[in-house]
């Protein structure tokens, strides 16, 4: 005990200063353990023991020695102090002295009135019994009390998160699939900024600075080519006139505007972007894909019908805007998978916006073109190149057949003509047999 205060006392002069260190260690060393274990001698207590008694077992010697330590440790919180306190003078010390302490030793005390309440005598008395009915019936409540508390606490936890999950954020799906050109404009901004953290990092506007500038060129390519402004007047009252000329000079003014516009990019921002080739490329066509609404009469789908392509059946006008959307989700998956560890936040934006939302279109799409094909599929096969050659025309848009469905009737269609017929009939075209 000694040692441990001596030890401890560098710890403890900042606090109660030397002298105050030096009397603890005289009156806790000389006075205090002394009369606990009923010693006055400390080369006694330590060395020999009394009459054959051996020392205390290694633990808890170690236990008494650290004690003062623990209290330091402690000093700031009285109730671990206390507790400390007692475990010390109640379990520690018994069991560390317990051959050296005598039958009336104060330190005797705890097990003294643990045996009064749980022996024979006890339990005659009937003191136990109700001992232990009061523990039982604090145990009950206790648990109770606190199986409710937990219940509320977690009620008042996910209650929020099941109304935002339930309610929210399927509003918020809904709304933002509503939204063609919003849903299309955000897509575009997390591709291109996923984009630059790959491969101009520290550009930190030359996302924006190029969805812009790619937005301007698409107004301007949609206002000159599919806008057709007639040269003749149809009406012949001045103020009808008065407000055609001023929508038409707003419009050209418009053009103007937007033009001067991209010019003021070109010679202000754009020496501050430092872009490469690569990223000009990939978000070009990125946004020329993803900005296109494919309804299956562009020209890439009558290229593509060129090529002769069996598996598609004659029915690129479907399967080429699906393949062109799938490719921008393909396209957002590979750019997505090498920002994942290093910027988490955008990739769960881009799980959304790129992937989830395009994914599901695509999906119900799909689906909904299998639904009209169900009948086409199960009832009519695909015609063999012999079977095309007895009858190499179709009858519904009598062009040439080089991939066709035999009906039921043995006759041969177009996959997408008789797709369409059926859908206003169930019949067959030529001979009205139930198909």
């Amino acid at each position: 005990c000694l040692l441990s205060v001596v030890l401890l006392a560098p710890l403890l002069v900042r606090d109660v200063g030397v002298g105050g260190v030096a009397v603890g260690v005289v009156v806790y060393s000389c006075i205090l353990v002394p009369a606990l274990t009923n010693y006055y001698s400390f080369p006694r207590l330590v060395i020999r023991g009394r009459g054959g008694e051996g020392l205390p077992a290694y633990p808890w010697l170690l236990l008494l020695v650290l004690a003062p330590y623990l209290l330091f440790v402690v000093r700031t919180r009285p109730f671990l102090v206390a507790l400390a306190a007692f475990v010390y003078i109640g379990v520690v010390l018994p069991m560390a002295l317990h051959a050296q302490l005598p039958q009336g030793s104060l330190l005797w005390l705890p097990r003294t009135v643990l045996a009064l309440l749980f022996t024979r005598s006890a339990l005659y008395t009937g003191l136990a019994t109700s001992l232990g009915s009061a523990v039982c019936w604090a145990a009950f409540w206790t648990e109770y009390l606190v199986r409710q508390f937990l219940r509320y606490l977690l009620r008042a936890i996910f209650m929020p998160l099941i109304f935002v999950f339930g309610c929210v954020l399927p509003l918020l799906h809904n709304v933002y699939l509503a939204f063609d050109g919003f849903r299309t404009t955000s897509n575009q901004v997390v591709f291109f900024l996923m984009v630059q953290q790959l491969v101009t990092p520290l550009a930190h506007l030359t996302a924006l600075y190029f969805l812009l500038f790619y937005t301007v060129l698409h107004y301007l390519h949609k206002s000159l080519f599919t806008r057709q402004w007639a040269r003749t007047m149809q009406t012949t009252e001045m103020r009808d006139l008065m407000r055609l000329t001023a929508w038409y000079m707003a419009v050209r003014l418009g053009k103007g505007v937007a033009m001067s516009f991209v010019l003021v990019m070109f010679t202000l921002q754009f020496n501050h972007v430092e872009s490469d080739l690569v990223y000009i490329v990939v978000t070009f066509i990125y946004f020329v894909v993803s900005q296109r609404r494919w309804t299956g009469n562009e020209r890439i789908v009558s290229w593509s019908r060129a090529l002769d392509i069996e598996v598609l059946e004659e029915e690129e006008e479907f399967w080429v805007p699906v393949f062109m959307r799938g490719s921008t989700v393909v396209a957002s998956l590979c750019v997505t998978v090498p920002l994942a560890l290093s910027s988490p936040w955008l990739v769960m934006m881009a799980a959304y916006t790129n992937l989830l939302v395009p994914g599901l279109l695509l999906r119900g799409e799909y689906l909904a073109h299998i639904s009209r094909q169900s009948v086409l599929i199960t009832k009519c096969r695909r015609a063999t190149p012999q079977e095309i050659e007895l009858n190499s025309t179709c009858p519904v848009c009598l062009e040439e057949l080089r991939q066709a469905r035999l009906t039921p009737c043995r006759h041969l269609y177009h996959a997408a003509c008789l797709r369409k017929c059926l859908t206003l009939s169930p019949l067959c075209p030529l001979c009205k047999q139930t198909i």
